[in-house]
């Protein structure tokens, strides 16, 4: 009994399915990390130019 309980209550297993993937040539990047290395860099700049302002802003502080 208990044998058939289980299986009949857990859940099948499914390996996820491939992902398609549209490439155009073989040489390019896969968009997706270009977006991620994009938004990094956007990141980064915005951090890097708070880090200017504030810098500036106690040099010529009171």
């Amino acid at each position: 009994m208990t044998d058939r309980a289980s299986q009949s209550i857990a859940p099948s297993y499914r390996p996820p399915e491939p992902e398609l993937r549209l490439v155009l040539r073989p040489n390019t990047p896969d968009p997706r990390l270009v977006a991620l290395v994009r938004l990094m860099a956007r990141r980064a700049a915005r951090d890097w130019f708070r880090s200017q302002q504030q810098e500036h802003r106690r040099r010529s502080g009171p």
